[in-house]
């Protein structure tokens, strides 16, 4: 393909990522205000209970009226109301807040913070400042069991993925069970299997590579090979101990390559498992 034509795509691909997260802040302003009909019965009237509800709730945000709890983040302190956290998480209860009269978010950064709590007063959050933010933003609400944030950064970060950040995004979903964002990256992660590396995974826990491995390949421990995980190599033999055999570990697979002779360095890390735990070794049959 031409190099234009390269070029064209991305940024056609580009602006449909733009129409894509506009089509998100428009459906989130949707939901809002279908949450907010089928709570008033239908009734969208400024007087209405729940209207007025939303809107002092809304106007609470920062403000010392009715406040009786202060959330201490990293550059300030902020008044807060426990009937607005204890409507929002089950963390927040009645009983887990009664003898409260802090909460510290000093661990959180301070963007993030700031962020959280302007969404649990507003419904509102803005997540145009990048991936990272989205990211760390989904990490801390799923800390707080803020479910509806959550889903929120979900959906943001499903925009946005790519190749080279959908395995990032995977730990990050299976971490505090993000399934949607989760289900997206391993659709994303099978289509480019062959285009991903060892650098691709190099953050990812060797758990959770093997159980992607065993999922998405049907040679897990040429998998592991490839991408130079020696750690995941040995998850993989430990489980295969009884079963490991020549055929096993010089089979063919899709890609070509002999398991355990592409990489000489892993080679010898076998034979030292296996010399260390008084089994025969195969790498001189190579």
């Amino acid at each position: 393909m031409a190099s234009s034509e390269v070029t064209k795509l991305q940024q056609h691909l580009a602006l449909l990522k733009e129409e894509y997260g506009k089509l998100q802040s428009h459906c989130a302003e949707v939901e809002r205000k279908y949450t907010l009909a089928a709570a008033s019965a239908g009734d969208l009237s400024e007087t209405s209970f729940v209207a007025r509800l939303l809107m002092t709730v809304a106007t609470l945000y920062g403000r010392e009226t009715y406040s009786d709890i202060t959330i201490k983040l990293q550059s300030k302190s902020m008044p807060g109301h426990k009937f607005v956290l204890n409507a929002r998480s089950d963390d927040w209860n009645e009983e887990a807040l009664k003898d409260l009269e802090e909460l510290d978010w000093t661990s959180l950064p301070d963007d993030i913070g700031a962020a959280l709590l302007k969404w649990l007063y507003t419904d509102v959050v803005d997540l145009s400042r990048g991936d990272s933010f989205a990211l760390q933003l989904m990490k801390s609400a799923a800390s707080f069991k803020l479910h509806g944030l959550v889903g929120k950064c979900e959906q943001a970060l499903i925009a946005s993925v790519g190749v080279r950040s959908c395995v990032k995004f995977y730990s990050a979903a299976d971490e505090i069970g993000a399934s949607a964002l989760k289900e997206h990256c391993s659709g994303l992660i099978s289509a480019h299997w062959d285009d991903l590396t060892g650098e691709d995974f190099a953050h990812m826990s060797s758990a959770l590579l093997y159980r992607m491995l065993k999922s998405k390949t049907s040679q897990p421990l040429h998998g592991a090979v490839r991408l130079l995980r020696e750690d995941v190599v040995f998850l993989c033999l430990v489980e295969n101990h009884a079963n490991v055999s020549t055929r096993m570990l010089y089979t063919v697979d899709h890609a070509g390559p002999l398991c355990l002779c592409l990489c000489e360095e892993l080679c010898y890390a076998y034979e030292k498992y296996y010399v260390d735990n008084q089994m025969p070794t195969l790498c001189d049959e190579k």
